[in-house]
């Protein structure tokens, strides 16, 4: 019998048929696969953000005040550590697991809605790298020796996104080390401006008991907020002769710029000359210390008189997910508080004024700076000054009393125009502070009022608001839109007396002395900068506690 079957021109005619109908049919099978899969992305999505959103409302007052169109970010890990997730879930946006640095942006928009998306958040050492190219021979560079170091040299123009805001504080990043993760900082301000020491230090224990390291590791050191001490790392820090910055280490928490470093950032022509005076961490000889003058030259006085103090610090690498590095807008990872409880030491508040004499411009908001908390108020300073100058008193024999000019003159109507429901009385130091004198004396003394000074060795009672033009240039380590009055003086009172019938004030006029307390007849006319206590409980509507965006009293 005879076997039917196919024969070659049939076969290839029935595969060019079933190719052609795999070309029509291809793309829409792709199509329908496409959506499934775009389906599929979706539903992880939305059950991502609803684990967000219901995180969110169960920790609504973390994220988010009282004002509109402002962003939050939760940490996937987040999610997943509280049991809003699962521990499996996989990252629908490249099919792997989710690292730490996953988060669900939520940005809370005018009309109450929320829009919610998923983003990674770059380290602030991932974020710096961007900047760097083996051409650069300013702004960011490799170390010629160690190629995971990374430093900044140059001028402002050159260095001009290294800002960082952590912590209260406004730091420029000086180097970062790709292998051990760490950043080092340096303030971007004076803090404070103390006497260094008693007597010029020429060992380590010398060091290590001197008045500017008490300061720095105790009273500065134990002001941040626990999540910033938590990540400070123990660092190194040469102390020795300018010489031979190595000739004294000291292991740390907290220290002073060295000259090595000084010098490799460029000097006068860097980014650290900052137009005050600060010190170094060095000594020119047994009885001279180092310091970085108003025009940024190096130059050496004796260590009884007081210079600007701008810590350093080590961290390990954050998440940064604000910011391009500039001094208006420097990287941060938002971590707002929600009321004066919460609030940390270094953060802006805007406090409402009743007054009519323009002290806080236009806006009628006093804009504070918090000096420090305790369990009943928070401390905090004016950024500025207020628009009246005034004498200190009719006598400066003994210490400042309620009664003095200073007060009579100008403190006492300023705090009357402060509604009563957000201050307190508090203690202001009023001890005297003489050449070579310990920061803590000027504690020892104390008046009870509603309203005083900065004391000398509190936090900003250095010149971080002074804007008066050193010889050769402006200042750089300020916003001037965040000052208060910025032009009325050069200098300000503090609460505290130098000797008989002298006081003390942050002068900063001249520019021999830019950066460090001097003395002034208790008669003449100086700026005015009103310390408060502000009630604890207060909540706030609105602000990120920056100098750009201060929180605001409800």
């Amino acid at each position: 019998m005879k076997k039917n079957a196919f024969t070659l021109v049939e076969l290839i005619a029935v595969i060019v048929l079933l190719c052609i109908i795999v070309l029509i049919s291809f793309p829409a099978l792709t199509n329908v696969i496409k959506g499934g899969e775009e389906k599929n992305k979706e539903e992880a999505l939305n059950t991502i953000y609803m684990a967000a959103e219901n995180y969110l409302m169960a920790n609504y007052e973390k994220y988010f005040i009282n004002n509109t169109g402002d962003t939050a970010y939760i940490y996937i890990t987040d999610l997943i550590n509280n049991n809003y997730l699962n521990a499996d879930t996989i990252n629908p946006n490249n099919d792997s697991s989710f690292s730490s640095k996953d988060v669900v942006k939520i940005t809370r928009n005018e009309d109450g809605t929320f829009k919610y998306e998923l983003e990674y958040v770059k380290t602030l050492i991932e974020t710096l790298l961007e900047q760097y190219n083996e051409s650069n021979t300013t702004g960011l560079v490799k170390d010629s020796i160690n190629s995971n170091l990374y430093y900044y040299t140059g001028t402002n123009e050159e260095v001009s996104n290294n800002f960082l805001w952590y912590g209260g504080h406004q730091w420029r990043v000086l180097e970062f080390d790709t292998n051990e993760n760490s950043i080092t900082l340096i303030s971007q301000q004076p803090l404070t401006a103390i006497y260094s020491a008693n007597s010029v230090w020429t060992t380590q224990s010398a060091y290590e008991s001197s008045y500017i390291n008490t300061w720095l590791n105790d009273y500065f050191y134990n002001s941040l907020d626990s999540t910033i001490k938590n990540n400070i790392i123990d660092n190194t820090f040469n102390v020795g002769i300018y010489t031979d910055v190595d000739e004294i280490i000291t292991k740390q928490k907290v220290g002073l710029l060295d000259e090595e470093q000084y010098k490799r950032a460029g000097s006068n022509e860097s980014y650290l000359n900052i137009g005050n005076i600060f010190g170094l961490a060095n000594r020119e000889s047994s009885s001279s210390m180092r310091f970085v003058s108003n025009i940024g030259n190096i130059l050496n006085d004796v260590v009884s008189l007081s210079h600007g103090i701008r810590p350093v610090i080590k961290i390990s690498d954050i998440t940064i997910t604000e910011g391009n590095g500039s001094l208006e807008n420097s990287y941060c990872y938002k971590n707002k508080s929600t009321n004066t409880n919460n609030v940390q030491v270094g953060e802006y508040i805007n406090v409402p004024y009743n007054g009519s004499d323009n002290a806080c411009g236009s806006d009628n908001m006093c804009t504070f700076r918090v000096i420090s908390k305790n369990n009943d108020s928070i401390k905090v300073v004016l950024n500025g000054l207020l628009p009246k100058k005034s004498a200190w008193a009719t006598d400066a024999s003994d210490n400042i009393t309620t009664s003095d000019l200073v007060y009579t003159n100008v403190l006492n109507g300023f705090i009357a125009n402060i509604d009563s429901k957000y201050i307190t009385t508090g203690k202001y130091g009023v001890g005297m502070y003489s050449i070579g004198g310990n920061y803590t004396v000027p504690q020892n003394t104390t008046i009870t009022a509603n309203v005083g000074l900065p004391t000398v060795g509190e936090m900003f009672s250095g010149n971080d608001i002074n804007m008066a033009v050193p010889k050769d240039g402006a200042k750089t380590f300020v916003d001037v839109n965040t000052i208060e009055n910025p032009t009325v003086s050069s200098d300000y009172w503090t609460m505290n007396r130098y000797r008989m019938n002298y006081v003390l004030g942050n002068a900063a006029g001249g520019w021999l002395v830019d950066g460090y307390y001097d003395f002034m007849n208790y008669s003449l006319a100086s700026g005015i900068r009103p310390t408060i206590y502000l009630k604890n409980n207060l909540s706030f509507t609105g602000g990120n506690g920056t100098a750009q965006n201060p929180y605001t009293l409800n």
